[in-house]
Parts: structure tokens; C-alpha cells; sequence
């Protein structure tokens, strides 16, 4: 067998098909993250704005992020699955075009069910971040994969922010439909990108057989579980409709683990997740979303926007309190190659314990300063360097634990658990912040806050220690983005 197909049957990259250019490639992911992020959060603006125009109670608009959360979270597996076996690239360009095709739905559809019906197929982009993360490993050379983590990672925070300032801009200055015509351009830009700068990336060898019957159980299991938990708090976590929701999801997912542990070729490689780092890896992302990157979205907006004459509330502008985020955001990414070094130079667990450590500081700064604008921008600053950390470290351990050929579908894993956490946090902080009101409003009193924050302080400092007990990549036989001496000594060859 000659050296090519030796590679190819093995999972490894040729890297004679490398484009010079690393920029490029980074680039090209960067914008894809782009458009999986701005649309996971393009619509949040505009769900007053549904109600009044279609005459939708809450109830209903809010089917306008739930559709698209519980597609996301199964397309971030299958598509991550898709990509590692008939390649990333492809897969990436094929999830961005039916992005597209959920924006147009909702545009020419112009109503709220053909627009939850285009989130839902908007929610192909949920396997966009691990089929980057994939990418990058793929194609560039080893000593950039860890920069190229960084800056798609940063993408991911620029963007969710920068997607929320421009959808409101938008609505100010056109309507709700060119959200949609955004994002649907954006994709397309992306889509072409990446057409043009990155290489045409390898598939297996011998392909193994894409487990059907897996999808088919994880998708129905996966969409009642973090349906129940949206739901509890509106229907009640007694309700026959959660528990019943709940309840099948986790018999059907249990059912799904089984399935899997006895395939030759699964849908997830269920036996990688159970290695000490890798375990301990989707423990500490569970965990993190658990606190502070679940519920962040519904504490820092209350205190910039509440009315200064609260307990908890410095009477901010919407306008405001998206300028406080966006130069946040702008922070976070430029810390993002910072982010990139340090988890190349001393491993992804190091990068992900300075995020947790920094998200405990943050949010130890909202518990002394929460009436002070200052601090409160500060906090903003700390979280969001936080988030770039930590979102670089996390998949950077999956690049230093799994075989190459599984990168897409590991990360998936990991992004999928931090969707499910951070519903489940947001039930656990809305009823923290509802325990102690302050009289005849609904607003939280600063014990109900400081509850608030303390969960996402102990969140943040268990995610530490698990890290401390992560360890470091190993170095003899692998580098430090995982891929083996012997791999890489095959490609020196070849090229």
C-alpha cells in the first residue's frame, strides 16, 4: 500500500493538500462560527417584536428558539459524525446551505409558524462549531491548531454578542425580515469562503456503516429530554407533560448508550468519552454550564437594565447594555490568540482552568459592585476573556485525547452536554432569583442575586479543581494537539 493510501486508510491528512496559507483557513472557519453563532442568537431581540406583529402570545414566539436549540443539539452529533466519516468540509458548506434555506423560509413564509419552522432548519448550524474545530485540527499544521481554536472560539463570542446589536439595528431601521436576509447572506459569504480556502479534506479509507438506527434514537431522545427542561418552568417540574418528557428522554437515551456500546463503528465512541481526561472534560464543560456560562444571559442583562430604584438594577438603555456587551465581546476575542498560545504551549487544560478561574472573578466582582457601572463593565471584560479560555480549552483537550478522525463528533458531544446544562441552569437561576422579590413586582432583592451568583462562583471553582485533576496531554507518543509522533512522521515522509 503505498504511503498516500496508508494515510488515507489511517485518517491522516495528506498534508501536501495544505494551502500555504494558514490565514486563509483561519479566516474561513472564523466566518463559519460566525454564522452558527449570530443566528443561535439573532432572534432574541425580535420576540417582542413577533408578538405584536403576528399577535403570538410568548408562549408561541418563544417556539423561535426552541426549534431551533433542540435541532442544534442533535445536528452538533450527527453532523459532527457526517463530516468525520465523508468529510468536514463538505459537511460544513452542506449545513450553512440549509441554514439558508431556514432563513428564506421565514422570510417569504412572513409568518410566526413559517418562522419556527425556519429555525428549526436553521438549526443545521449547530454542527458547524465541531466541524470546525474538526477542520482546524484537519488541515493546518500542528503549531497553528491551537491559534485556529482560539480565534473560532472568540468567533463564537464576537458574534453571539455582535448578532444581538446588529438584529436590533435592524429592527430599529428595516423590519424583522432582514434578520433573516442577514443571516442568510452571511452564511452565504461564509459558504464561499470556505469553498475557496479550504482544502478538499480526506474521508476514510474503507468508510464504516453511518449508524442509522443511532440517530434515529438519539434525535427523538434528545429533543423530549431538553424539551421537559425548557418546559418545567413554565408547565411545572411536577407536570405530566415534564416528567412524562423527561422521563422518556432518558429512557430513550439509555437506550441509545446501550445501542452504541455494542457497535463496531457507533454513531459516538462512547468508550473515548470514558478515559479519565475526557471524562473529566465533559464533567467540567457540564459543570461550567451548569453555572455561569448557562444563566449568565439572565443575570448581567437584569442588573444593567433593571431600574436603578431596585435592590438589584442600574437603570441602563437597551441600547446601553448591548454597547456594554459588544465591547466585551470585542475584548474577548482579542484575547482569544492569547488563548490559543496558552493551551498550546502548556495544554488545553490549562487554558480551561484560567476561564473558570476568571468566570469566579467575574462573578465575585457582580456579589461586591452589582450598583456600579463601572465594575459591572468590568465584569462584562473578565467574562468574556473568561469565555474565550474556556471555550478554546475544552476542545483542545478533545484534540489531545481522541483520534483525529473523531474530532467532529467528540466536540459534538461536548457542545450538545453544554446546550443540555445551560437549560437546566436556567430553570435552577429563575427560581433562585424568584425566591426573595422585592414587594408586589417580580423583581429579585439582592439575596435572591448574591444566591444567584454564589451558584455560579461554586460552579466556576469545582470546574477548577476538576482541571487541576485533568492532567497534561501526554508527551510521548502524541503532540500537544494529539496527533501521533508516528502520524506526523508518515506526513514528513509523504510530502
Amino acid at each position: 500500500m503505498s504511503d498516500p493510501a496508508r494515510q488515507a486508510a489511517a485518517g491522516v491528512p495528506d498534508r501536501a493538500t495544505v494551502p500555504r496559507s494558514s490565514f486563509l483557513v483561519i479566516t474561513a472557519l472564523v466566518l463559519a462560527e460566525c454564522v452558527s453563532a449570530f443566528e443561535a442568537g439573532m432572534v432574541f431581540i425580535a420576540l417582542p417584536r413577533f408578538g405584536e406583529i403576528f399577535g403570538a402570545p410568548a408562549s408561541t414566539t418563544g417556539w423561535a428558539v426552541t426549534a431551533y436549540m433542540l435541532v442544534a443539539a442533535t445536528t452538533a452529533l450527527v453532523g459532527g459524525r457526517l463530516g468525520d466519516m465523508y468529510g468536514r468540509k463538505r459537511v460544513l458548506i452542506i449545513a450553512m446551505m440549509v441554514s439558508i434555506l431556514g432563513s428564506v423560509i421565514s422570510v417569504f413564509g412572513d409568518s410566526m409558524g413559517a418562522i419556527i419552522l425556519g429555525r428549526g432548519v436553521q438549526g443545521a448550524a449547530g454542527a458547524i462549531l465541531p466541524l470546525c474545530y474538526g477542520l482546524a485540527r484537519e488541515v493546518l499544521p500542528p503549531a497553528k491548531v491551537s491559534l485556529a481554536v482560539g480565534y473560532i472560539s472568540g468567533a463564537a463570542l464576537l458574534a453571539g454578542s455582535g448578532g444581538y446589536f446588529i438584529a436590533g439595528v435592524l429592527l430599529d431601521v428595516a423590519d424583522w425580515h432582514m434578520i433573516f436576509v442577514f443571516a442568510a447572506v452571511l452564511a452565504l459569504v461564509a459558504s464561499a469562503v470556505a469553498a475557496f480556502a479550504l482544502p478538499g479534506t480526506h474521508t476514510r479509507g474503507e468508510l464504516p456503516r453511518f449508524d442509522y438506527l443511532g440517530a434515529a434514537l438519539l434525535t427523538p431522545g434528545l429533543v423530549a429530554l431538553l424539551f421537559g427542561i425548557t418546559q418545567g418552568p413554565k408547565w411545572g417540574w411536577t407536570s405530566l407533560g415534564v416528567v412524562g418528557l423527561i422521563g422518556g428522554g432518558v429512557v430513550i437515551l439509555a437506550g441509545w448508550t446501550v445501542w452504541e456500546l455494542r457497535q463496531s463503528d457507533p454513531l459516538v465512541n462512547l468508550r473515548a468519552l470514558a478515559s479519565k481526561r475526557m471524562a473529566l472534560n465533559l464533567i467540567a464543560v457540564s459543570v461550567l454550564s451548569l453555572g455561569p456560562v448557562g444563566a449568565v444571559q439572565i443575570v448581567t442583562p437584569l442588573i444593567l437594565q433593571a431600574p436603578a430604584t431596585l435592590p438589584v438594577g442600574l437603570g441602563a438603555s437597551a441600547s446601553m447594555a448591548g454597547l456594554v456587551g459588544g465591547v466585551g465581546a470585542i475584548i474577548g476575542f482579542a484575547a482569544a490568540p492569547v488563548a490559543g498560545v496558552v493551551a498550546g504551549r502548556w495544554g488545553g487544560r490549562s487554558a480551561f482552568l484560567v476561564g473558570a478561574a476568571l468566570f469566579a472573578v467575574a462573578n465575585l466582582m457582580i456579589l461586591v459592585g452589582h450598583k456600579s457601572m463601572p465594575v459591572m463593565i468590568g465584569v462584562f471584560v473578565v467574562g468574556a476573556v473568561a469565555t474565550a479560555f474556556a471555550y478554546t480549552g475544552y476542545p483542545k483537550i478533545v484534540i489531545e485525547s481522541v483520534p483525529e478522525d473523531v474530532t467532529s463528533v467528540t466536540t459534538g458531544v461536548l457542545a450538545t452536554a453544554r446546550q443540555a446544562f445551560s437549560a437546566v441552569s436556567v430553570a435552577i437561576v429563575s427560581v433562585m432569583l424568584s425566591l426573595w422579590t422585592v414587594p408586589e413586582t417580580t423583581m429579585p432583592t439582592t439575596a435572591s442575586l448574591n444566591l444567584a451568583v454564589g451558584w455560579f462562583i461554586a460552579c466556576s471553582l469545582i470546574v477548577v479543581a476538576i482541571c487541576l485533576f485533568i492532567g497534561r496531554p501526554q508527551s510521548s507518543g502524541g503532540t500537544a494537539d494529539g496527533t501521533k509522533s508516528g502520524e506526523i512522521a508518515a506526513s514528513a515522509t509523504s510530502a
